[in-house]
């Protein structure tokens, strides 16, 4: 998943085709490089997959979002903020999905995904979202999880 291919489908997961994430994948896509770009959607893949084998209930769409603005606080257009990159990103995922009338508990699961991603320990507790993001950084940048896969 790493060259210029674009993948919509890995191991019967979908992207959602839905104007939100496709919106979405335009923002981070114009927004980053490719190594974030395809981080962040092989993090979406990876938590993805670890909530199947956990057998969670999780919205993919919110998965999704939360996967793709988790890492957008590194870009300079974003983290001027003078606070951790985690919540410059959540902060942009908040307004992007404000901008869209998602509601606010939706929001607040995206923002805590995203905020918390390099926290272990903590989100695994939380709601599927907010664990399965953390899930599929680990996965991609750690290895944890290969087992699970």
């Amino acid at each position: 998943m790493t060259g210029s291919a674009d993948l919509a489908s890995v191991t019967g997961v979908t992207v959602p085709d839905t104007r939100l994430a496709v919106e979405a994948t335009e923002l981070v896509r114009d927004a980053t490089d490719d190594l974030i770009y395809h981080h962040s959607r092989r993090v979406y893949f990876f938590g993805s997959l670890q909530g199947r084998n956990r057998r969670l209930g999780f919205d993919p769409e919110l998965l999704y979002i939360g996967a793709m603005f988790h890492d957008l606080g590194l870009n300079e257009e974003f983290r001027n903020s003078g606070r951790r990159f985690e919540v410059d990103g959540a902060d942009e995922a908040r307004r992007f999905l404000q901008s869209h009338g998602v509601p606010e508990d939706s929001i607040r699961r995206v923002w805590t995904s995203i905020a918390l991603h390099t926290t272990p320990g903590i989100p695994q507790y939380m709601e599927p979202e907010v664990a399965l993001v953390t899930a599929g950084v680990e996965y991609d940048v750690l290895g944890i999880g290969y087992r699970d896969i």
